[in-house]
C-alpha cells in the first residue's frame, strides 16, 4: 500500500536530477553562499521594515507604499531576475536551459490534477488540529520576544490585503510565483549537496528566511515541509505554484470555517 502511495506521487525525472547533480554548489564558499543566499532577503527585508519611516521620509512617500515597493521589487527582481541572470552568467544556460532548469519548460498534468489536490486535502486536515492547538502558543511565544515583533504600522502586522484590487494582484502573483522560482526552482538544486536530506532542510531555510514575520510564519514549518516535499517528489514548479497559491489565497477561509 505504501509503495502504490509512493509511485502515485513520486515522478521520476532524469534532468532534474542531471540538473542537481552538474549545478549543486562544489565548493566550500558556493554552499556557504548558496545557504545564505535563502536568508539574506529576508534579512534585508527585516532591516528596511524597521527603518521605514526615516526611508519613507527620505523619499517623501508614505511607509505603506514605501513597503510595497520593496515587497514588488524583491518579488519580481530579486526572486524571478535574479535567478536568470545567475544562470546565465554563472552557470552559461541559455533562456530556454534556465527555463528547464527552473522547471518552468513543462506542465505536470498528473501532479496538478491529481497528486496537487490529494496534497492539499492531507496536508489541510491535519493542519486544522495544529493551527487550533498548537500554533497560538507557538505564534504568542515568538510575539514576546522584542526581536521578532512586527513594528506597528507595517502591512505585514495589519495591512497587506487592504491595497486596490490591481496593487494586490500585483503582489500576490510576485509573491507565490517569485518565491517559487526562486525557493524550489533555483536554490533547492543548488543546495543539492546536502543529498535526501535536501527538501527537509531547504524547507526549514525557507521557514526561517521569513524573520520579518516570524510570528506569522514560523509557526507554520509543518506547511513548509509539505512544499519542499512536494518539490522532491514531483520536480515540477507550476503544482508548486498552485499549493502556495491556496495557502495565501484560501488557507485563511478555509480555517475559518473550523473557528480557527
Amino acid at each position: 500500500m505504501k509503495e502504490k502511495i509512493w509511485d502515485f506521487l513520486n515522478r521520476k525525472d532524469e534532468e532534474y536530477d542531471r540538473f542537481v547533480e552538474n549545478h549543486q554548489a562544489k565548493s566550500g564558499g558556493q554552499k556557504f553562499l548558496y545557504i545564505f543566499f535563502h536568508f539574506l532577503p529576508g534579512i534585508l527585508a527585516y532591516a528596511l521594515i524597521h527603518l521605514r519611516v526615516p526611508l519613507a521620509n527620505l523619499f517623501g512617500i508614505s511607509t505603506r507604499y514605501l513597503e510595497y515597493s520593496l515587497f514588488i521589487s524583491v518579488t519580481y527582481l530579486w526572486y524571478i531576475v535574479l535567478p536568470f541572470i545567475l544562470l546565465k552568467k554563472r552557470e552559461k544556460l541559455s533562456l530556454k536551459g534556465s527555463l528547464r532548469f527552473l522547471n518552468l519548460n513543462r506542465f505536470d498534468l498528473k501532479g496538478f490534477f491529481l497528486v496537487f489536490p490529494f496534497v492539499l486535502v492531507i496536508t489541510t486536515a491535519v493542519s486544522i488540529p495544529y493551527m487550533k492547538y498548537a500554533a497560538p502558543p507557538i505564534r504568542s511565544f515568538l510575539q514576546s520576544i522584542p526581536f521578532f515583533v512586527i513594528p506597528e504600522g507595517s502591512i505585514f502586522k495589519q495591512g497587506l490585503y487592504d491595497f486596490p484590487t490591481v496593487m494586490l494582484l500585483i503582489m500576490l502573483i510576485g509573491n507565490f510565483l517569485g518565491e517559487e522560482v526562486y525557493f524550489r526552482g533555483f536554490l533547492m538544486k543548488k543546495i543539492g549537496f546536502f543529498g535526501s536530506w535536501t527538501w527537509l532542510i531547504h524547507s526549514v531555510f525557507f521557514v526561517l528566511y521569513h524573520v520579518w514575520q516570524a510570528p506569522n510564519t514560523y509557526p507554520l514549518i509543518g506547511i513548509a515541509i509539505v512544499f519542499g516535499l512536494t518539490m522532491q517528489l514531483r520536480k515540477n514548479l507550476y503544482v508548486l505554484i498552485a499549493l502556495h497559491l491556496y495557502f495565501n489565497l484560501f488557507w485563511d477561509s478555509v480555517l475559518a470555517l473550523f473557528s480557527i
